[in-house]
């Protein structure tokens, strides 16, 4: 009798522990997919903008001048589409300035540049009934990009192709800006922008960043 009783204490024992494993389990996988759900929720909520500051630091350096420029586009569509505030606009200039070659760099300070990339943004918005936005922008493809050797680096000079969006007296407008780039890779690899400018009207940015004067 005293063997049967111990008997059914351990095995009540064992239940008790095997529900409290399972319990324990339950509730941490809830709290797990509760973080996985916040988090996704969280990332879902953010704007363009606030994905790529918040992903650049994990980012890897493109490694080609097409993935390069596809990346400063990026930025670019962010520059002029979206809204932001002023420090978040401050940390996407800090992202496109890495992607300049330091004889760009040098051009001008920190401030320059970010004061002259706010100008530019600005005039941009000014056009238009409503202002002028990126619709789409198309790079040079990877086999029609030119490479060529310059005072001993390696360079390549592909397009960027902007179309743009903008509405005049009620008409809405596409019309299309189109620029030349010429990259060099640095002594680290790395492929930088040296230098752009409008095909058709050889002007420059200031701001080391394509702006897209299309008032018509």
């Amino acid at each position: 009798m005293k063997k049967h009783t111990k008997t059914i204490v351990m095995m009540l024992f064992m239940v008790v522990v095997l529900v409290g494993v399972y319990l324990a389990i339950t509730r941490r996988n809830k709290e797990e997919t509760s973080t996985d759900e916040a988090a996704a929720r969280s990332v879902h909520d953010m704007t363009e903008t606030q994905k790529l500051i918040a992903e650049s630091a994990y980012r890897d350096y493109p490694s080609t001048p097409v993935q390069l420029l596809k990346y400063y586009n990026e930025i670019t569509i962010c520059f002029y589409n979206e809204d932001y505030t002023e420090d978040e606009l401050r940390s996407l200039a800090v992202i496109s300035r890495k992607m300049l070659d330091d004889e760009l760099v040098a051009l001008q300070t920190d401030s320059e540049y970010f004061e002259q990339l706010k100008k530019d943004i600005a005039n941009l918005k000014l056009q238009g009934d409503y202002g002028t936005t990126i619709y789409k922008i198309d790079v040079t493809p990877s086999m029609d990009v030119e490479y060529f050797e310059h005072e001993g680096y390696e360079c390549a000079r592909l397009h960027d192709t902007f179309t743009m969006k903008q509405m005049v007296s009620g008409t809405i407008y596409y019309p299309v800006v189109r620029y030349i780039y010429v990259m060099r890779r640095d002594d680290d690899g790395h492929w930088k922008i040296l230098g752009f400018k409008k095909e058709e009207e050889g002007a420059e940015s200031a701001s080391g960043n394509p702006l897209p004067n299309v008032g018509l």
